[in-house]
């Protein structure tokens, strides 16, 4: 009778756990749809989504956060970061991870370099790409052009206006930026 009770309430037990697994909001590492993604897979509190971009199935978000108190308590600034996403609505989104805002900046612009690298469980590299992206300060910046180390030349990459602020992103491996005025004259050039 007490091996009964036993397997009973075991029984019940593991009801009750595969019920509260389907009816909870517990994830498992996927989030439903891009905006819940977002939200719940970004560890700070997003301010503004400033660009979005596909590229070899990862989805790349450049986004502005507000340095938690706590851990930067002489931060006064709005810092840039990127996060890195696969997946889609259909499939469920998963958060790859990104998220760091080291930085070199003056009055002319900033520049962020994000290295992502991610593997399957036989250690072969499934993605493996670079972010070059910042903020423009100056007004007199009115084209970022960027490049690799062994490239010859420049290539020009669009300046992104968010809310009354000017941007440059690009996916692949340019770690040299610089910015140029109307009349080509180089402002500012940083990286390499």
């Amino acid at each position: 009778m007490k091996k009964t009770r036993i397997i009973a309430i075991s029984l019940l037990a593991a009801l009750g756990i595969i019920l509260w697994f389907y009816t909870s909001e517990f994830e498992f590492g996927k989030y439903d749809d891009f905006h819940e993604a977002i939200e719940k897979g970004i560890p700070y509190e997003v301010n503004n989504i400033v660009h979005t971009e596909e590229q070899g199935g990862i989805t790349v978000v450049m986004y502005t956060t507000d340095p938690d108190e706590k851990d930067f308590p002489l931060a006064d600034w709005e810092a840039l970061a990127v996060a890195f996403f696969t997946g889609s609505d259909e499939n469920g989104w998963e958060s790859k991870g990104g998220h760091g805002w080291s930085h070199y900046e003056n009055d002319n612009m900033t520049i962020y370099i994000e290295h992502f690298l991610d593997f399957n469980r036989q250690g072969n590299a499934l993605y493996d790409l670079n972010v070059v992206f910042g903020e423009v300060h100056n007004p007199e910046i009115l084209a970022v052009e960027t490049k690799g180390h062994e490239e010859e030349s420049f290539e020009e990459i669009e300046i992104i206006e968010n809310e009354g602020k000017r941007y440059y992103f690009r996916i692949g491996r340019e770690p040299i930026v610089r910015g140029l005025s109307k009349s080509g004259e180089v402002i500012d050039r940083q990286g390499g």
